[in-house]
């Protein structure tokens, strides 16, 4: 038995005890004398048990439990005690009557918490109201309570009721929020794809021409080497302005792909060029600190570095604010390098977007050493770009 089970089965013999305990608890002293007093808690009893099926069966629930009350009415025994059995009932046929296996189910639908009025229960329950209600007529009732006890039992219902549908409303909102989450990661995946098929795409055009021409040069000047060896430097020369030239257009191509590239044929940057990058954002009004001491790291790393901080302070001009101070932390280590960029901002009024395109090209860029990247808010307040990329193990070492 789940823990969930346990739970319901538990509480459906709490309601049992309570309903069969607040029925025979009446006065008997107005009883007719067809009702002998020894049936009142026999009575009590069946009208308690009959509510353990009020999950899976709620409208024999509701019939069953409305015979023993008019029963009890119409015999002179108060109406108050009579109806208990059906409040719970009535509560019952409005929450679970529909529903899966006895529990309040949602299906996760467009149209979820937006369902038709139960039209066919609430006029059961009316008719279940009016015939306790009329029962009080009888010669041998009390005659008390002729619109309360009807009030009671079609207040339960609208309790019962009412607590669905927010429940129902409650699960669309869980469900269209992680709807949403999953159009988010899909929509970072996608962002992700596309910038890979571009770049692929850019390169294959741009490289594919001049690597043919390259392989065609090298077999002709291999077939020069022994005929007509005066021929093998033109070929050669070819080769090497073809080679620089095919260099020159992928760093083109990345500089339009990537608009923060460097300038063509330019040194890539790496850690010791984060001062002059700091620099800069603070000549143009961000207020930065930097903490980070000099190293020897991969060229590659060096420049994944540069870039994750480039394009967080980017970011930290563009979404913190006015008057807003970034720190700057770089910890290399044994086997890896820390990058922190942290700023003192009004913080993400969402949650960062996966698909956002400076997010996902930090992303990538530690994704290529193996490495994790954290964005979002920062421990106290504003935001927070926290990467952690691997050293390659020849470099580690």
């Amino acid at each position: 038995m789940t823990t969930g089970t346990g739970r319901q089965a538990g509480m459906d013999w709490l309601v049992c005890v309570l309903a069969a305990a607040a029925t025979g608890l009446g006065a008997t002293d107005t009883l007719a004398s067809w009702l002998p007093h020894p049936a009142i808690p026999a009575l009590a009893v069946v009208q308690g048990l009959i509510l353990l099926a009020r999950r899976r069966a709620p409208v024999p629930a509701l019939a069953g439990t409305t015979a023993v009350a008019l029963l009890l009415i119409v015999g002179g025994y108060p109406a108050g005690g009579a109806v208990v059995g059906t409040f719970f009932a009535a509560y019952a046929v409005a929450m679970y009557w529909g529903s899966r296996h006895g529990r309040c189910d949602v299906e996760r639908t467009e149209h979820a918490g937006r369902a038709r009025f139960p039209v066919a229960s609430a006029a059961m329950v009316a008719a279940t109201a009016l015939a306790l209600s009329a029962a009080n007529l009888a010669p041998d009732a009390r005659g008390s309570g002729l619109n309360s006890v009807g009030l009671a039992v079609a207040s339960a219902w609208i309790l019962g009721y009412a607590l669905r549908t927010r429940r129902a409303y409650v699960a669309e909102l869980v469900a269209r929020a992680a709807r949403l989450e999953a159009e988010e990661g899909e929509r970072a995946a996608r962002a992700v794809a596309e910038e890979r098929l571009r770049i692929a795409r850019e390169l294959h055009d741009v490289v594919g021409h001049s690597i043919s021409l390259i392989t065609v040069q090298a077999e002709a000047a291999t077939r020069s080497v022994r005929t007509n060896p005066d021929a093998v430097p033109p070929f050669l020369a070819t080769i090497s302005a073809t080679g620089r030239e095919a260099l020159a257009e992928m760093r083109r191509v990345l500089a339009v792909l990537r608009p923060d590239a460097e300038p063509e044929m330019s040194p890539q940057p790496g850690l010791e060029d984060l001062g002059d990058l700091v620099a800069r954002f603070q000549d143009g009004g961000l207020r930065v600190s930097l903490d980070a001491p000099s190293a020897e790291l991969p060229p590659g790393v060096g420049l994944a570095v540069y870039r994750i901080v480039q394009e967080s302070l980017t970011n930290v001009l563009k979404h913190a604010g006015p008057g807003v101070r970034a720190v700057v932390a770089v910890e290399p280590g044994a086997g890896s390098v820390l990058v922190s960029v942290l700023d003192d901002g009004r913080g993400p009024t969402a949650p960062a977007s996966g698909a956002a395109h400076g997010i996902v090209g930090m992303r990538e860029r530690v994704a290529i050493y193996g490495g994790t990247l954290r964005v979002g808010p920062g421990p106290r307040r504003g935001f927070q770009v926290r990467a952690v990329i691997p050293l390659p193990e020849e470099e580690a070492r």
